[in-house]
């Protein structure tokens, strides 16, 4: 299917070079983009209109070469003056093999000079969402679907599903959707839930816990509550780990009660962001202050980062 697909997109855009040629055009005078498919890939897209997958990294930044459904990468377009647009009887060819109503899933939209080929079907009626894990999202300035939908790896047609908006990408500002977890990691999970109250709890026991420590041993403090979050051996809120009952001296010493720094709230933001310089662990301790040093050194050693050496 998706073959077919790029085959009669091939087929639009090489209409389309035609119009701008019979009008006197030798090179393309707009920007044209793709809107990615399902089952798209780089090396597929690149065959099709005549370029390269280093040259689709290129003009798009793709340095991991990940691409995903609903995507709008830009296809680059180098015809020298001059040059006609390649294999007109294969167009002429192709325009038999597939009827009208294939080619009509296709659409062209023009915004200024820029046009984005896409499919003109987004009905999102054989879309199943019964089974999404999803959470409550509130809109704000300078939100979209389509950021929205790469922001949490899916696609636009499973927002609109979500949330019954009928094929309409209007969305205000405080309004409240739905948008669904299942491809998050669970530590992304944690950053799009976590609540001001928690947060601030999260920079006040980095504050306390390793205040004059570098800036990535205190990303690293964070990271492991993190850590214990996800695990099945602890609890499952940021609060209830930190306020567990014999883990953290500044509980039991008042400390976490003091005003955290910024730099506290910055690595705090960063571990959220998923930075974890602990490697995974879920331990933390100063060999020369800890009071069960005894069980600790039993755990195993993931890296020291200033006073603090990081445990599994």
């Amino acid at each position: 299917m998706w073959r077919k697909r790029l085959v009669m997109v091939f087929i639009i855009l090489s209409i389309l070079l035609l119009a701008l040629v019979s009008t006197g055009f030798a090179t393309p005078q707009f920007e044209l983009y793709y809107e990615v498919q399902p089952g798209d890939a780089l090396y597929t897209i690149a065959n099709e209109f005549g370029t390269t997958v280093k040259r689709l990294e290129e003009v798009n930044n793709l340095e991991d070469k990940f691409i995903k459904e609903g995507q709008e990468i830009i296809i680059p377009q180098e015809h020298k003056a001059g040059q006609q647009v390649k294999k007109d009887y294969e167009i002429n060819l192709l325009k038999e093999l597939y009827d009208e109503e294939e080619v009509m899933k296709y659409k062209l939209h023009r915004d200024n000079g820029k046009v984005i080929i896409k499919l003109n079907d987004d009905s999102t009626e054989d879309i199943d969402v019964s089974n999404l894990r999803t959470l409550d999202y509130y809109i704000k300035s300078g939100d979209t679907l389509y950021e929205l939908a790469q922001e949490f790896n899916t696609s636009v047609t499973v927002l609109r599903k979500l949330n019954n908006l009928n094929n309409t990408d209007v969305i205000r500002i405080g309004d409240k959707i739905t948008l669904p977890i299942n491809n998050l990691t669970p530590k992304q999970v944690i950053a799009k839930t976590i609540s001001k109250e928690e947060l601030n709890l999260l920079a006040r026991l980095i504050n306390s816990e390793a205040r004059g420590e570098p800036f990535i041993g205190q990303v690293a403090v964070g990271a492991v509550v993190l850590n214990r979050v996800v695990s099945n051996y602890f609890p499952d809120t940021i609060r209830s780990v930190i306020y567990q009952p014999g883990q953290f001296t500044p509980v039991s010493n008042g400390q976490i009660n003091m005003r955290p720094s910024w730099t506290a709230y910055r690595a705090a933001r960063a571990a959220l962001a998923g930075q974890d310089p602990s490697r995974g662990a879920l331990y933390f301790y100063n060999p020369r202050t800890a009071k069960t040093m005894w069980w600790l050194s039993t755990r195993s050693t993931l890296v020291q980062i200033g006073d603090h050496v990081f445990a599994e």
